[in-house]
């Protein structure tokens, strides 16, 4: 169900007041409705304490700040000989951004993530890490179908991902309505 921004806003409120359980939220929408959520909604939306919440993360940006200049060399100049070595320290930047945003806050919201699905790493990191007083947020472009989420639904077809089921519940899965 396609939802407005104030709606969604009311649910994130509902569910950031819950303590315990799993913590993992979506909010779907084309690239366009997602930045103007961004910039106009999402800063009048609330923490269960009345705070605001924190600003979004470019997580494509802050996975590759993390990696020193040489290794990034590195990556880039070996990434089709050692696709692998890649996928492996794009996951470790991941794990290690995750756990200390969320060492400090209860809350991260996490926008372009296309790094994540370029090397079909595992959203599990994402879904282990929130829970109990830890809430994590995606914005992410897609949309529901009859039986799936459908991920960068605006690309053509060969670029279009699928978020794996069970890794967040239906009921924290929200799409912006047009």
């Amino acid at each position: 169900m396609k939802l407005s921004d104030s709606e969604i806003n009311s649910k994130l409120r509902e569910k950031l007041e819950q303590p315990t359980g799993r913590h993992l939220y979506v909010v779907l929408g084309t690239y366009e409705r997602l930045a103007r959520y961004e910039r106009i909604s999402m800063p009048e939306a609330r923490g269960p304490s009345g705070e605001k919440l924190p600003a979004p993360v470019n997580l494509n940006r802050a996975i590759l700040e993390r990696v020193p200049d040489d290794d990034l060399k590195w990556m880039v100049q070996n990434e089709a000989r050692l696709p692998g070595s890649v996928s492996q320290r794009i996951a470790r930047e991941l794990d290690a951004l995750l756990s200390e945003h969320l060492a400090e806050n209860m809350l991260l919201v996490l926008k372009q993530m296309e790094l994540l699905f370029t090397y079909d790493l595992e959203l599990k990191p994402l879904r282990i890490r929130a829970v109990n007083r830890k809430h994590i947020l995606l914005l992410l472009p897609g949309e529901r179908t009859s039986q799936h989420i459908l991920l960068f639904h605006e690309a053509p077809p060969e670029f279009h991902r699928t978020l794996p089921a069970n890794i967040v519940p239906d009921d924290h899965i929200w799409e912006l309505n047009t």
